[in-house]
C-alpha cells in the first residue's frame, strides 16, 4: 500500500516539474533584482531549485495545487476540523505526512542559508507552512486535522536536523582538510 502511495507521488513529482521550472526562474530573477547582481552559485542553485520543487510537491499532493477552491464550503459550514490528536492512532496517512516534509525541512536549510542560524527556525518554518496548507485546505473541502500540522513539523524538523547534521560534518572534514568556503 505504501508503494503505491509513492508511485503516485513519483508520477505527481515528473508531472510538475514543467511548473517548478517556471516558479523557480520566477525566484531567480526576483532574487537577482534584490541582490543587484548575477552570481551563480552551483551547488545553492541547485538545492534552491529543489527545495522549490518540494514545496511544488506538498501543495499538489495536499490538493492546494489544482485543489477545488471556494469559500462556500466555509459558509456553509461544510468544513471539517478536528482537534483531537490522533483520533485515529497512528495511521499511514499520519506517517506519509511526516515522510512527506522530511525533504521540505532538510532542503529548508541548504538553500536559505539564515534558517542555519537557530534550530528554532527548522521548527517554525515547518510549522508555519504546515498551517497555511491546513488552512488552503479548509477552502478546498478537505479535513483539516492538527494531527497533520503536528507531523508535519516534526518532519520537516527531521529533515531539517539530518541537514544541519551534514553541514556540521562538511564543516569539519573542510576544516581538517585546510579548505575554506
Amino acid at each position: 500500500m505504501i508503494i503505491m502511495d509513492y508511485q503516485i507521488q513519483l508520477s505527481t513529482l515528473l508531472k510538475i516539474i514543467p511548473m517548478v521550472i517556471v516558479g523557480f526562474i520566477v525566484y531567480f530573477i526576483i532574487k537577482t533584482l534584490i541582490q543587484r547582481r548575477f552570481k551563480i552559485k552551483v551547488l545553492i542553485t541547485i538545492f534552491e531549485y529543489c527545495f522549490i520543487l518540494s514545496i511544488i510537491t506538498i501543495l499538489k499532493i495536499t490538493g492546494i495545487i489544482s485543489g477545488n477552491f471556494g469559500a462556500t464550503s466555509i459558509f456553509a459550514g461544510n468544513v471539517n476540523f478536528s482537534f483531537s490528536l490522533f483520533e485515529e492512532g497512528l495511521s499511514r496517512a499520519t506517517v506519509l505526512n511526516l515522510i512527506l516534509f522530511i525533504p521540505f525541512g532538510f532542503l529548508a536549510a541548504l538553500a536559505v542559508k539564515k534558517l542555519r542560524e537557530k534550530w528554532f527556525y527548522g521548527i517554525l518554518i515547518g510549522l508555519i507552512f504546515s498551517i497555511v496548507i491546513e488552512f488552503l485546505q479548509s477552502f478546498t473541502g478537505r479535513y483539516v486535522q492538527i494531527d497533520d500540522v503536528m507531523m508535519n513539523t516534526i518532519g520537516s524538523f527531521i529533515g531539517y536536523g539530518i541537514s544541519c547534521f551534514i553541514l556540521v560534518l562538511v564543516d569539519k572534514t573542510n576544516i581538517k582538510h585546510g579548505k575554506k568556503d
